[in-house]
């Protein structure tokens, strides 16, 4: 049984860094030239002024580091931000004119320029939430908004491939909102099964994080 379920989970990390290289891995020089909260809040102030001059409007959902980022999280930094396509709303022209307007690159689908910030669309099947309804306000501007979804499905999402970086998060994560631990496994048991599986197996990381962080 251990030699199926180690051979089951390398077959399942090859077809994940195979099909979704660009979203699941971050090479380590491009982590440490990531923007911080105030940097990325000054890029999205330009979007947002753009938007205006285009006299169009855009809510996005953002996934991966966002939530940590701008809730403070000490030291956190990213080269992206991961937009959550099936809960976004924009329209796709002026939302890459206003990312583009603001420096920097939308959606690449091809090799990324170093050093340069980008806004990566996300759609389920490169990375997983878990089924959610509702979302909460991170920030909001004059023509851009940007959500999160329940802080339960963001951990949930990092269980999947639980590398350093995501622990980090959810460590975080935990101790500032101190979700149910009932909440995180609903999430997971939502996804689908390949993800579902191995968010399962890493739920044990959220017992070694401490008792006093998250309601069990």
């Amino acid at each position: 049984m251990r030699i199926q379920n180690s051979r089951r989970d390398r077959q399942f990390r090859n077809v994940a860094l195979s099909t979704q290289d660009r979203y699941h891995t971050k090479q380590n020089k491009m982590e440490q030239q990531g923007l911080s909260r105030d940097e990325w809040l000054e890029k999205l102030t330009l979007v947002d002024q753009s938007l205006q001059r285009q006299g169009a409007t855009a809510q996005l959902t953002l996934v991966g580091s966002a939530a940590g980022i701008f809730a403070g999280q000490p030291g956190r930094t990213s080269i992206d931000l991961d937009v959550w396509k099936p809960k976004s709303r924009y329209q796709f022209q002026a939302l890459k004119k206003a990312v583009e307007d603001a420096g920097l690159l939308f959606d690449p689908k091809s090799t990324l320029e170093p050093d340069t910030p980008y806004i990566q669309l996300v759609e389920p099947g490169i990375a997983e939430t878990g089924n959610f309804e509702t979302t909460e306000t991170l920030e909001q501007f004059s023509a851009l908004r940007l959500e999160r979804p329940p802080i339960a499905n963001l951990i949930a999402a990092k269980l999947v491939r639980a590398e350093p970086k995501d622990l980090e998060d959810i460590a975080f994560l935990l101790s500032r909102y101190r979700p149910a631990r009932q909440d995180i496994e609903q999430a997971v048991n939502t996804m689908p099964r390949q993800a579902r599986e191995k968010a399962k197996e890493n739920l044990v990381y959220l017992s070694t994080m401490g008792g006093n962080e998250i309601a069990f």
